[in-house]
């Protein structure tokens, strides 16, 4: 915060914001996963000001309010279609900007200046002001256009996927023949080598299962005898 004079004498504070580094660094990738990241600040109750202009939440009309509402002459109708509208404008801002480079060529200390000037200002104001009503319409476009480009991503991997899918398939249906003959030949070795050992476990495990059976027995009946 720091102090400063008016035209009065009077101090005004200013409030300097903070550095942003205090509001991103909350914002780690490593603190969103964790959910320890602060949640986002509520939205304004009521009113707020900006750039000196006092914006009322509760009417959203408020927010982009006529320019007659701000002391500025508004050379259109608020019913007018605003495309037209800016395009007189742009030409009535180029015809009066050459008209202002024409009086400081002939006479620059002519009073005609301040009112061409005055001219392009009133002109500049329209202007923005009616660019500004296209933001509501700018952002669905932006959406949309994120949309589409999410979609166009989805169905190119889409296609990756099922590409692969093709050719896997293809691998699994290929004929034994069309194999080498080395390779059809190790894999004949290999599965008759498992084959084998699985059948010599089998042996092996029915004649312990015998063996344990005869020790059970003869076990039993000792006991029995004494």
């Amino acid at each position: 915060m720091k102090m400063a004079q008016s035209k009065e004498g009077e101090d005004v504070q200013h409030v300097m914001a903070p550095p942003p580094g205090i509001f991103y660094s909350k914002y780690t990738t490593q603190a969103v996963r964790a959910g320890t990241a602060p949640p986002p600040p509520p939205p304004l109750p009521g009113q707020y000001t900006a750039f000196g202009i006092t914006h009322n939440l509760d009417d959203p009309k408020s927010i982009l309010s006529p320019l007659r509402e701000h002391g500025v002459t508004q050379l259109y109708q608020d019913a007018a279609d605003n495309i037209k509208e800016l395009k007189k404008l742009n030409s009535s801002f180029l015809v009066n900007f050459l008209d202002l480079l024409d009086t400081l060529i002939q006479c620059p200390s002519s009073p005609l200046r301040i009112k061409k000037l005055e001219d392009l200002e009133l002109l500049f104001c329209n202007f923005h002001h009616l660019i500004n009503k296209f933001r509501p319409h700018q952002a669905l476009e932006t959406l949309i256009q994120m949309v589409k480009i999410q979609r166009d991503q989805k169905h190119h991997l889409i296609e990756q996927i099922n590409s692969k899918m093709e050719a896997a398939r293809s691998g699994l249906h290929t004929p034994v023949n069309s194999l080498p003959s080395s390779l059809v030949l190790n894999n004949i070795l290999s599965v008759t080598e498992e084959s084998m050992a699985e059948d010599n476990t089998v042996c092996v495990d029915e004649e312990f299962g015998k063996i344990t059976t005869d020790i059970e027995i003869f076990v039993g009946n000792a006991l029995a005898n004494s």
